[in-house]
């Protein structure tokens, strides 16, 4: 070959070089840039707003926006992310995104489900599996806390859609989605804090104990108003958030007991025609769910003891009348929907009206399994202010009368574990033994 064809060659060799080293830089260029978008953070927020009711009193939507932009507050970094699903009250109305400081950033709801248009059912399981999937996927995490934001009531439900049908997350419809999330993602939700009425029960506990680590939730019902400052918001979203991003190493326990501490307690309020007694929003609870078990265990062991020992109803209905009670109506009258007690107070009237040294025993294990199950906890003192002195972090169903009675609790995992809900149906029966 001659030389000038060598030069050629080489020309022609060092070229190909380039080219190829130019084509593996760009794609390891590519490579580092997905990485960094799916580098695995801190934690991942992943909050569900629901506000898709038809209200009378005040806009649900209105406490959506409001709690989006208390988000934005917060100076958010690469160790925490925000990511929300939100459904507002009218049609066309879903919205996803992911919030940064003073920025929200819309993507489309197709990168969820290709199907998905503009409104969701916010109500259907379905709905909340392939959302969080999706955020987790997209947003892996060391640690996740799943936000429900919505209407509650304690054992019936969370998170009602009323467009273009009504539909509720019923606590067997939760669970259902809970545990197949878990079960693609090969672990249990961290922190699953609900924005909701009345949804700190036993039996809601006791439900989500193999979906989640910690629950935080409200005894009491939660209340926003507006004020001359704006609406008055109970979970101050841009306090918790500021805590978490200051402080990305914060172990789930440290975050629950965070959210308890910075939840904001209201006024009493009156809401007719669901509410007619005044109610404060005074209580706040973080449950830790690896516990629950024992604390179910030994109410069953309670029940069975106060089913068979017939000439204690004597003492119920004056048990029942001393117990913290959260509904907005006096339970004895028989009116109220929401008929549910402090499961601590209970249990130490319990022990202490109840002159029998066994029934004291289980109490007294029962008001200890409580304390070490609930890690943080606040609740107003003054009765006559609607506030509940009586609360301790956990609430149980407790009907007074059979009318207030709804045989769907027997569907629970709580009712179907312990022979409480045979308890309250032996109580109206004056039968020792009830079967179910």
């Amino acid at each position: 070959m001659s030389v000038s064809g060598k030069r050629i060659a080489t020309i022609i060799h060092f070229s190909v070089f380039i080219l190829i080293l130019v084509t593996l830089s760009a794609g390891a260029m590519s490579l580092a840039d997905k990485d960094n978008q799916n580098s695995i953070s801190k934690w991942t927020v992943i909050l569900y707003f629901d506000g898709d009711q038809h209200e009378t009193t005040y806009s649900l939507s209105d406490k959506m926006l409001a709690d989006l932009q208390n988000l934005e507050k917060v100076a958010t970094n690469e160790d925490v992310k925000f990511i929300v699903l939100m459904d507002l009250d009218g049609i066309d109305d879903t919205h996803l995104y992911r919030v940064e400081q003073n920025e929200v950033k819309e993507m489309p709801l197709s990168s969820i489900n290709a199907s998905w248009n503009n409104e969701v059912n916010m109500g259907d399981g379905n709905t909340l599996t392939q959302f969080v999937c999706w955020a987790i996927i997209n947003y892996p995490a060391e640690h996740y806390n799943l936000y429900l934001n919505d209407h509650g009531g304690g054992w019936r439900g969370i998170c009602v859609d009323e467009n273009p049908i009504r539909d509720i997350l019923n606590l067997t419809e939760l669970k259902t989605s809970l545990i197949t999330i878990r079960d693609k993602i090969g672990r249990k939700i961290d922190v699953i804090s609900m924005d909701a009425c009345l949804m700190s029960m036993v039996e809601v506990a006791y439900q989500l104990r193999d979906c989640a680590d910690y629950m935080v939730a409200s005894e009491s019902f939660i209340h926003t108003h507006q004020t001359e400052n704006g609406l008055f918001l109970n979970w101050r979203l841009d306090r918790i958030y500021s805590n978490l991003t200051a402080n990305p190493d914060m172990d789930p326990s440290t975050f629950a007991i965070t959210c308890v501490e910075n939840f904001r307690t209201d006024k009493a309020f009156i809401l007719p025609p669901s509410v007619v007694k005044p109610q404060a929003v005074d209580c706040i609870s973080a449950v830790n769910l690896s516990a629950i078990a024992q604390v179910t265990e030994l109410v069953d062991n309670l029940s069975k003891h106060l089913m068979i020992m017939k000439h204690l109803r004597f003492f119920i209905p004056f048990i029942f009348l001393k117990t913290q009670r959260f509904s907005g109506v006096f339970d004895f009258l028989g009116y109220t929907f929401y008929p549910y007690v402090d499961l601590y107070d209970f249990s130490k009237n319990v022990a202490t009206m109840m002159p029998y040294p066994e029934i004291k025993e289980q109490s007294g294990e029962l008001m200890r399994s409580i304390e070490r199950t609930v890690i943080a906890e606040r609740h107003g003192k003054n009765i006559m202010l609607g506030e509940h002195p009586g609360a301790h972090g956990l609430s149980i169903y407790f009907p007074y009368r059979m009318i207030n009675y709804d045989s769907e609790y027997e569907n629970l995992d709580f009712s179907k574990d312990t022979h409480w809900d045979e308890f309250i149906r032996c109580h109206w029966l004056m039968k020792t033994n009830v079967s179910g």
